[in-house]
């Protein structure tokens, strides 16, 4: 089981960052947050980046009026976020990386939850008090499909056992590892900041590179039969077998060797660069 004192340092150090908690463990630094971003971000810079997101794209802001705000994608709305993501993303191996921002105007939080996604929190002002829970406390079924990016997906309890519990205050950085279980509550007024990092599926690395490849070679050109609705019985049963048969042809066809090659390149180029 881990405990909170292996999840806590005094020092934010990559080296020991990736050997030691990179998707293994949370990461707790006290007065860690500036460092890492480089910057502080004050409860105005908040307030411009509102003004521009409800200007540019409403849709980016949850808010309950003097209770909670929202911001996805706040980088998207601060320039200075915006360089400081594409940098980090470089550095987490991420195909793009972004900041959400959340301010709280007294005891409040969201409910317990799990991403496909590494995420640093920054607290900015305030304390948040955030709890979490390893990724076994949920059903693998469920974590796949939370990969999959499948909508509804996400809120969970957290167990009544094996909580790590932090307090997370002004300056502190907090590491969730993806797909771990974590809930934060302000203790009264708040303003964090957090690094999201998307996890890759297996699956999202590997069929977009294929489709590529395969509508660049014209692989599964052909038409279909129509199932128009003057089909006789007989005529329908043999367009079910030509679809059968094509469907099993391609698939064959995606799996030989010149296709294969030509997609793991494409992924190369796309997924496994090295960072700057």
């Amino acid at each position: 089981m881990t405990e909170i004192r292996e999840c806590e340092r005094s020092a934010f150090d990559f080296d020991e960052f990736f050997a030691v908690f990179w998707r293994q463990r949370p990461l707790f630094v006290r007065g860690g947050a500036e460092a890492f971003l480089g910057r502080s971000w004050s409860p105005d810079q908040f307030a411009a980046a509102r003004t521009r997101a409800l200007a540019q794209d409403p849709g980016a802001v949850t808010e309950r009026p003097d209770e909670v705000t929202f911001i996805e994608r706040v980088s998207a709305f601060d320039p200075g976020l915006a360089e400081r993501a594409e940098e980090f993303a470089r550095v987490f191996g991420a195909p793009r990386a972004w900041f959400d921002t959340v301010r709280t105007h007294g005891a409040d939080g969201i409910g317990a939850h799990f991403d496909h996604s590494d995420n640093f929190v920054l607290q900015q002002t305030g304390t948040k008090r955030w709890s979490l829970a390893a990724p076994h406390h949920i059903r693998a079924e469920t974590r796949a499909r939370r990969m999959m990016d499948v909508p509804g997906v996400g809120s969970h309890a957290l167990p009544d056992a094996e909580v790590l519990t932090f307090q997370v205050r002004p300056g502190d950085l907090l590491y969730i590892p993806v797909l771990w279980l974590h809930s934060g509550v302000s203790e009264a007024d708040s303003l964090s900041l957090s690094l999201v990092c998307p996890a890759v599926s297996l699956q999202s690395a590997v069929l977009p590179f294929l489709a590529q490849v395969a509508r660049g070679r014209a692989v599964g050109h052909q038409v279909v039969p129509a199932f128009h609705a003057h089909l006789s019985d007989a005529a329908r049963a043999e367009a079910e077998e030509t679809l059968r048969r094509a469907t099993l042809m391609l698939l064959e066809r995606l799996t030989t060797g010149d296709l294969l090659a030509a997609t793991l390149r494409l992924q190369a180029e796309h997924l496994t660069r090295q960072a700057g």
